[in-house]
C-alpha cells in the first residue's frame, strides 16, 4: 500500500474508489483492448494486472496508443472519452483539488 493511500485511509477517506468502480473500469478498458487491439499482448497484460484506480488511470494513455495505431485516433478519442468519464473523480491527485 502507498503511503498516500495509507494517510487517506487512516482520515477514512477512501481514495482507491470503490471495488465496483475499479471493476466497471477494469472491464470497459479490457473490452476495448480485446475488440480493438487483440495482437496487443503486453497492453491486455498491463490491465489485466491492474490492481487499483490509479493504475488503471495512468494506462488510459498505453490504451490511448494502441487503440490510435490500430483504429485511427478519431476512434481511440472517442473510446478514452468514454473510459475517462467511468473514473467520476477517481482521478490519482483528485482528492487534493478539491479541498479549500
Amino acid at each position: 500500500m502507498r503511503i498516500r493511500n495509507s494517510f487517506w485511509a487512516m482520515l477514512g477517506q477512501d481514495i482507491s474508489g470503490s471495488p465496483d468502480t475499479f471493476s466497471q473500469v477494469h472491464r470497459a478498458m479490457l473490452a476495448l483492448a480485446e475488440e480493438y487491439c487483440p495482437d496487443n499482448a503486453e497492453l491486455r497484460r498491463k490491465l489485466t494486472f491492474a490492481t487499483d484506480i490509479d493504475a488503471l488511470w495512468y494506462l488510459r494513455s498505453n490504451l490511448m496508443a494502441a487503440l490510435a495505431a490500430s483504429q485511427g485516433e478519431t476512434v481511440a478519442r472517442d473510446c478514452i472519452s468514454r473510459i475517462t468519464f467511468l473514473f467520476q473523480g477517481r482521478q490519482p491527485g483528485g482528492e487534493l483539488r478539491n479541498r479549500p
